[in-house]
């Protein structure tokens, strides 16, 4: 079976969805089936990230951003009260032109593809797309299309998604999915590495000179105002005030960079607060065994592959209380806050960082659920059996 993967950041960015294709589609060659994986590069054809040895690139060069002016309008809202009108209104304001920049980052995505593969689709079995229904439905009328939603779409999206062969999500998009779309929409879960992802040791603490004697709160993922990390910043500097052993490490980069450094600017100075921009995957479980619980603050959250992957590693987690947080916490591996709260996880870390019985129960059960229920390659044996029933397609 010849898959076309569609990706437009595969080889830009690190986050869960990027990092969710690149596990997928590695296992999915491993069953024997050649992959090609379409994404943006720079005008040179080159990108930061490399793709497993067993999947083809091809990268479409040119001047990309999903992300325009994110990082200067940032740095504009740090100049107003943080709990005042106007920066609730400066948030919706950047907010509505990051919508409108991946709209038109997609498109542009949208029409290279087009161009590009208009006398080539007969050279795949099957394609399938990230998180674009525009992009799926166009493609699903010339090769069989599978379609990933990683997050909830609104039913204004129906008759799109009703002629896309396969739609697949997980967490908490696929419940909201199924509200109008019943049975057309079906689970393709996270899997994970449990060769790579797994307890063990780590040099981690000693090269930032941490102890044993310290509780290390963690975060990884990308530093945007919907991950809600200054919410976590904010929380560990209150923290801090009274649990001198407590120490942050935050592994994520993003437009939210400035400002959280601006935010702990004292507590890095003094190396309670470390953060690491950027980390190859192959190198997270040591970064998340350095951890003694992993904070998840997000705003939205669908289904957070970091949750697992430090669950595997025999992590607990909070979570805020929304979307796919509370479906992990239905597994008993971590703690909920109330959304949007600074308060809320202050009052939350306080109390379990005192507890270190607690914390090694709750990541005791988190790791034996994750390794009873994700594995990548459980998730491309599912994805080719619903590339075949859905859509028709031999093995």
């Amino acid at each position: 079976m010849r898959m076309l993967v569609l990706h437009s950041e595969l080889g830009v960015l690190r986050g869960g969805g990027e990092n969710f294709t690149r596990n997928l589609f590695a296992a999915f060659a491993e069953r024997g089936h050649p992959v090609t994986a379409t994404f943006v590069a720079d005008p040179w054809s080159r990108y930061p990230i490399p793709l497993p040895p067993s999947i083809q690139p091809m990268p479409l060069n040119g001047w990309w951003s999903r992300n325009l002016g994110q990082t200067a309008l940032s740095i504009v809202g740090r100049c107003f009260p943080k709990d005042g009108q106007l920066r609730k209104k400066w948030d919706y304001f950047r907010d509505a032109i990051s919508w409108r920049a991946i709209r038109w980052h997609n498109r542009r995505f949208q029409r290279r593809v087009e161009r590009v593969f208009n006398k080539r689709w007969s050279d795949f079995d099957a394609v399938y797309v990230h998180g674009d229904p525009l992009l799926a439905s166009n493609v699903a009328r010339f090769r069989p299309t599978v379609l990933r939603l990683p997050g909830p779409v609104s039913a204004e999206y129906e008759p799109e998604l009703r002629s896309i062969h396969a739609v697949c999500a997980n967490g908490d998009a696929l419940f909201g999915i199924r509200r109008f779309l019943g049975n057309h929409a079906t689970e393709l879960p996270v899997g994970l590495d449990e060769k790579l992802f797994k307890p063990g040791s780590t040099a981690i603490r000693s090269k930032l000179q941490w102890t044993c004697q310290n509780v290390v709160v963690g975060y990884v993922g990308r530093l945007t105002h919907l991950k809600g990390v200054d919410l976590l910043a904010a929380a560990f500097r209150e923290i801090a005030k009274t649990l001198p052993n407590a120490r942050l490490l935050i592994i994520g980069s993003g437009e939210e960079d400035r400002n959280i450094r601006s935010v702990l600017a004292k507590e890095i100075d003094n190396k309670t607060v470390h953060i690491q921009v950027d980390v190859n995957h192959e190198l997270l479980p040591e970064w998340y065994r350095a951890m003694d619980v992993l904070v998840m603050p997000s705003r939205y959250e669908n289904f957070a592959n970091a949750l697992i992957e430090g669950m595997a590693c025999g992590i607990p987690f909070i979570g805020s209380n929304v979307g796919g947080n509370r479906i992990v916490a239905e597994t008993g591996a971590g703690w909920l806050f109330e959304s949007e709260s600074a308060a809320s996880l202050t009052a939350l870390l306080k109390e379990i960082l005192q507890s270190s019985a607690k914390l090694k129960v709750r990541g005791q059960i988190g790791l034996g659920y994750v390794q009873e229920h994700h594995s990548w390659a459980a998730t491309a044996e599912r994805l080719e059996k619903i590339v075949v029933s859905h859509l028709g397609a031999s093995r």
